[in-house]
């Protein structure tokens, strides 16, 4: 009887247990579909809180967020929570906590005091906030990941410039809101104090240019963890769509494939072999993470000048394995700066155009924008009509030649005008 009994449930177990736990990841996942199908915002809000401690996941989600149309903006002294909240109903906003050097203290109460009234201006939030919480740590990582950018009459960069007698600027305000603060204490103690004591004045904001666009991405980035306001790479979106066929990191599982990447240079180490003679190691990124590629003799000799941080480059290469031995590895053909490769590719750029949305404002519109891209590019023009079922007519457009830049094809993409580069 026993046997028989054993028999039956060893039967059973063959599939009674997956088909248990099938049926409740069924269910879970049709609850998560509906969730993230009707509750877009709210159900990634709560994926990216539940994911802040994995920077590699919280990476992924917000690239997922943003491909569902949903903007996850950086941090904001006026709209950001303690973690990732909704902000006007309309999109994602970074959470205060995340920033490096924050602690979650001080932006409770920073939060608390904001109920009375968002902050004006800097000078209004150092006369209101703790500053005994809030310290010089603080307000560095508030302003260098974003979250003062609110404060339009102020760059990030200015916030680290030297102001009047201190090392930076934050410091300066630091003293003027406990100066204030004190004064402010000192005049609430006297019945009178407040009628013969003059408040003490703002700090100048000192004159400085703006970072520019690298150096606010990486300060940005090592504050928070990434690239919230851009990225890097933004500005070559059109060499990237056109010549680059691999990302970094796919490489590994592209075998034998000949690969056409790119990316910025993020780190590079010069080092001698036993023999005396130099290689390089350097590290690449991209929009989908990183790779270390090396460069030993006469190829070190013939990159090495574009070796420098920051350099954004296209590599021709393939990864295979090497002649002598079953070692894989990145065998780089060819390697330039990324900007030179469509200016050495590019032969022309098509514009394909409805006619239905040709009018007057729009052949001025485009006009104005080929008489601001001047260049070496022949400039080609297909319109279509639906309507009347012919497919394509060219245009010629004449001895008009542009530069199929990004700046270009940013006003083509502006003016909603589809293109193709030649």
């Amino acid at each position: 009887m026993i046997e028989k009994i054993w028999k039956d449930w060893e039967a059973f177990a063959l599939y009674a247990f997956n088909k248990s736990h099938s049926t409740c990841y069924a269910f879970l996942a049709f609850q998560t579909a509906y969730l993230k199908t009707h509750y877009e915002k709210e159900f990634m809000t709560s994926v990216l809180n539940h994911n802040k401690g994995d920077l590699k996941s919280l990476n992924f989600f917000i690239s997922e967020a943003k491909r569902m149309g949903i903007k996850v903006l950086g941090p904001d002294i006026n709209e950001s929570h303690l973690n990732f909240s909704i902000a006007n109903n309309e999109y994602i906003r970074f959470g205060l906590s995340a920033l490096k050097g924050v602690g979650e203290g001080p932006v409770e109460e920073l939060i608390n005091e904001r109920k009375k009234g968002p902050y004006k201006d800097i000078y209004d939030l150092m006369r209101r906030v703790n500053l005994r919480s809030v310290n010089k740590k603080f307000l560095d990582s508030l302003a260098m990941g974003g979250a003062l950018d609110s404060f339009m009459s102020i760059k990030r960069a200015q916030y680290f410039m030297p102001s009047g007698g201190f090392e930076t600027f934050v410091e300066h305000l630091l003293r003027y809101g406990n100066n204030y603060q004190s004064q402010k204490e000192g005049a609430q103690a006297s019945l009178f104090g407040e009628m013969h004591q003059e408040m003490i004045g703002e700090p100048q904001i000192p004159e400085g240019e703006e970072w520019n666009q690298l150096v606010k991405l990486e300060k940005e980035k090592e504050i928070t963890g990434f690239y919230l306001s851009g990225h890097p790479l933004d500005q070559y979106a059109l060499e990237f769509s056109t010549f680059i066929n691999a990302r970094l990191e796919d490489i590994e599982d592209l075998i034998d494939r000949p690969m056409k990447i790119g990316g910025f240079v993020a780190d590079v180490q010069v080092m001698q072999s036993k023999r005396g003679t130099n290689y390089a190691r350097f590290t690449l990124q991209d929009y989908s993470g990183t790779y270390e590629f090396t460069l030993f003799n006469e190829q070190y000799e013939s990159f090495k000048h574009l070796l420098v941080k920051a350099n954004v480059l296209y590599i021709d290469g393939i990864y295979s394995k090497q002649f002598n031995g079953d070692r894989m590895f990145f065998r780089i053909k060819d390697m330039k700066l990324l900007d030179t490769i469509g200016k050495l590719f590019t032969k022309s750029i098509t514009l394909r155009i409805p006619l239905e949305d040709i009018d007057e404002h729009l052949v001025h519109e485009l006009d104005q924008l080929v008489a601001k891209n001047k260049g070496d590019h022949r400039l080609k023009i297909i319109v279509v009509d639906d309507e009347e079922q012919i497919e394509e007519l060219e245009l010629s457009a004449g001895s008009k030649k542009v530069n199929a830049s990004y700046d270009f094809v940013d006003g083509i993409t502006a003016l909603k005008i589809s293109y193709r580069l030649n």
